[in-house]
């Protein structure tokens, strides 16, 4: 049986001088060049650059849920009744709530004053006894009789 030839043998590896690229062999120096911002078309060269566009932002949601007092880090909807829905999040809280809301025929912004204030959506009930941010929520299936709660202290509740 012949012996396997490898090719990668010391011998045959190229020098680490053979591996470097000398300067006279070089086609073309760039030269440093350092970071600055780049020129804008569009840009008046008369202004100063301070232009600023006024953007009106309107919420047209029907409802909003904002209890948790740090960020929300999952959601999960009941099985049988999507509109039940429950959060967890960083304040180690994890909230249920109905989204069960009266749907409006237009949008909020098309009233003839869109801008009256909604009250926050109340939730059914209020599950506290983790210690650190909550990051997993599920209900049981098939009937969603529980549901439950997994976070970062490691619990599932």
């Amino acid at each position: 049986m012949a012996e396997p030839t490898n090719d990668h043998d010391a011998d045959n590896a190229p020098s680490d001088d053979e591996a470097l690229l000398d300067p006279s062999e070089a086609a073309e120096v760039i030269p440093d060049d350092p970071d600055h911002p780049m020129d804008s078309e569009d840009e008046d060269p008369q202004s100063d650059g301070d232009r600023q566009e006024e953007i009106q932002l309107q919420n047209d949601s029907i409802a909003y849920f904002d209890l948790h007092t740090d960020s929300i880090f999952c959601i999960a909807n009941h099985p049988l009744t999507p509109t039940t829905i429950a959060t967890g999040g960083g304040d180690d809280t994890t909230y249920i709530f109905s989204a069960d809301v009266p749907s409006p025929v237009l949008p909020q912004s098309y009233e003839s004053n869109p801008y009256t204030s909604r009250s926050s959506l109340q939730p059914i009930a209020k599950l506290t006894g983790h210690t650190d941010s909550i990051n997993a929520l599920t209900y049981t299936l098939p009937s969603g009789d529980y549901l439950l709660t997994g976070g970062l202290d490691g619990q599932l509740r």
